[in-house]
Order: structure tokens, then sequence, then C-alpha cells
């Protein structure tokens, strides 16, 4: 089916994951390389980047819905996608750097891509399953508040705010943290903060390719490039319009100031700030003393607040997953590739950052509701 004939987001994901698992119908081991599958995997390539552009612009309606839980579904498979996407962009690059250098790579490097390709693909595939309408499924379901009495509720209700908010915000730090000293030890700190203040650097390597003189190079070049174009694009979707924007600014101005300073830990000092914390617990501690709302609703407030703690730590998870990726891809040493690899970082970090800020204001709406 032609890229651009999918009625729904629904029906062109079917045949993207059709096609990614014509991936793992490739031979075990290396899967690159003149000698195998190198036209076979850049056919599929072209293919799946052909498909996952349509269907960015094909779940607009899912990104700029008003229901979180909507949007917190396709952020999931967006992200499960991503990491998939750019594991085959990586294996693209190993293509490219061994027709230019005549070098294969080596021989435990491509085992671990291989594998984390594999992984990825299954578990985007296992994300898939789920609509987007069913938002992050983490297979928990919480009934397990019953206090009788509203003070007592009130009080169960602020331990469980204080047990999410402190979860969420230590996910945030624990793997932007790691982000973060990978961007601010980087010998290309120019490239970085370039990159945390513009868009993205894939567009100048599809028109690096025309300086490919190598015809099985350039073609797996191109792919690549549509490939990471996607990835980016679906990074940025994370945080809609305008707060994507916002969102990298300030994460540029955080990386600014941690590289200024050489102090990681201001990194935790930066989220906490950001999230207000403090102000929220002693909001919710003056709203515990005298609750108006009747104990079976703090009750369900206190049961659906737990839920976005084990829904944001499986979020932070798929997010390393995706961290990991761009990791290995810095392994490939060309020179048009970097700044590209550098920006999805930036554009990672950026939508850890808000999407913990998300949750911490989906925890908050619970206090509104059994306030009132």
């Amino acid at each position: 089916m032609e890229a651009n004939s999918y009625p729904t987001y629904e029906d062109a994901a079917r045949d993207y994951l059709a096609k990614l698992n014509a991936l793992m119908q490739l031979p075990q081991g290396r899967i690159t390389g003149r000698d195998t599958n190198a036209d076979g995997i850049i056919g599929l390539a072209e293919e799946i980047a052909d498909i996952s552009s349509g269907m960015i612009w094909r779940a607009e309606k899912y990104l700029f819905h008003s229901d979180p839980l909507i949007q917190e579904g396709i952020s999931c498979h967006f992200i499960d996608q991503a990491t998939a996407e750019l594991l085959l962009e990586t294996e693209l690059m190993q293509i490219v750097q061994e027709e230019l250098t005549g070098i294969p790579p080596a021989a435990a490097i491509q085992a671990t891509l291989n594998a984390a390709l594999r992984e990825a693909i299954s578990a985007a595939e296992k994300s898939m399953i789920f609509p987007v309408t069913q938002g992050l499924v983490i297979g928990a379901s919480y009934r397990i508040t019953e206090s009788s009495g509203s003070a007592e509720a009130a009080s169960a209700f602020k331990l469980a705010f204080g047990c999410t908010a402190g979860t969420i915000s230590h996910r945030v730090q624990e793997l932007g943290s790691d982000i973060t000293i990978d961007l601010v030890s980087s010998a290309e700190w120019t490239t970085v903060i370039h990159e945390a203040s513009s868009r993205s650097s894939a567009e100048n390597l599809l028109n690096s390719i025309g300086e490919i003189d190598r015809p099985l190079a350039s073609k797996a070049a191109f792919a690549a490039g549509k490939i990471l174009l996607n990835v980016y694009e679906k990074l940025m979707a994370l945080a809609n319009g305008n707060a994507g924007i916002e969102a990298r600014k300030k994460i540029g101005e955080w990386l600014e100031q941690i590289k200024q300073t050489g102090k990681i830990e201001i990194f935790g000092a930066l989220v906490e700030n950001l999230y207000g914390l403090d102000g929220l617990t002693r909001l919710i501690e003056r709203n515990s003393e005298s609750p108006s709302a009747a104990p079976e609703l703090i009750n369900r407030a206190s049961d659906l607040i737990r839920t976005y703690s084990d829904k944001f730590i499986v979020l932070a998870g798929r997010m390393r997953k995706l961290e990991d990726a761009i990791r290995l891809g810095k392994l490939i040493q060309l020179p048009p590739l970097l700044p590209t690899v550098i920006a999805l970082q930036v554009e990672l970090l950026a939508a850890l950052v808000f999407a913990g800020h998300d949750y911490i204001d989906r925890c908050e709406e619970c206090a509104r509701l059994w306030k009132t």
C-alpha cells in the first residue's frame, strides 16, 4: 500500500508493524554489510520511513486531544517506535561506514545492536497492540484505599501524593542527570548548545548525502536520514506546539548553567523548582486539614494517583531504552551524524522533564477533584 493511502493512523500502524517484523525474518547475527542483506534492509528501511512519516500527521488528532489519556497513549507509541527506528538507522549507518572505510563493525558491537533492535521491535509490537485511547497500559488496577472517614481519607491521599510525586521527580532526575552528564561532557559543546535552540539537523544529513559517491552507501545514508527526521519529529510531538519550543529553550538554559558551574546536582534542584513540589505539598496539607469531599471520592483519587506513579515508571523506562539507542548511534564515527544525535538527546531530555511535569499536574488535578 502507498504511504499516502492509509485512511487512519491505525491502518498505517498495522503495515508499519508488518515491515518491522519483516526485519526480524532476516538471518540471525550480522544483518548489514555487502555480503549479506544490505539491499534488503535498505529497502525495508525506506518503506518503514515512508509509513512512519505519514503516521506522524495522522496522529495529530491524538497529539492535540483534550483527554490526557489519549495523549499518553500516542506518546507511548511514538517513544517505542522511535527506539526501534533509531536502532534501524544505526544499522544503516554501519553500512555507510563500512562502505566508506572498508572496515566492518566489531562483532561485539554488532551483536549488541542486533539484540537491541530485535528487543525494540518486540517492545513496539507489544505496545501498539493497545489502542491509543487506552493510554499507557500497566496491567495493574488499584482499589486499595478504604478509609472510612474524610479525615483519614485525606491523610491517605496526602501520603499517596507524596509517594507518587517523589517517584516521578526521582525518575526524571535519574535519567535526566545521565543524559545531562553525557551532553555537558561532550567535546562538541558548541553543537550541544546549538541543537538545544534549533530544529533537527537531520535535514543537513540528508543534504550531505549528495557528497557520497558510492551507490550502496548513498542509498543507506538517504534511508537513515529519513528515519532520523521521523524520530526527531516524534520526539518533538511529545511536547505539543509552542510548549516544545519553550521546553527546548529551558533545557538549553539548564545545560549552560550546569556546564558553567560544573555541578550536575543542580539538575535535580532545577527539576524540583520547575515542578513546584514544595508548594503543592503545602497546599495539599492545608486542604487535608478540613476535607469537604466524601471519603469514597477521596479514596478513588488516592487510587488514581497511585496509577500515575506506576505509569511514569514504565514511561521513564521506555525513555531509558531510547537513550540507550541514541548512545549506540554515537558509535558511528561519521561527522554529519553527530549534530543530529545530539539534537535527539536534547529533545529526549526536554520530553522527559515535561512529561514528568504533566504527570505532576495530573496529580494536582486529583486533589482539586476531591476538594471541590
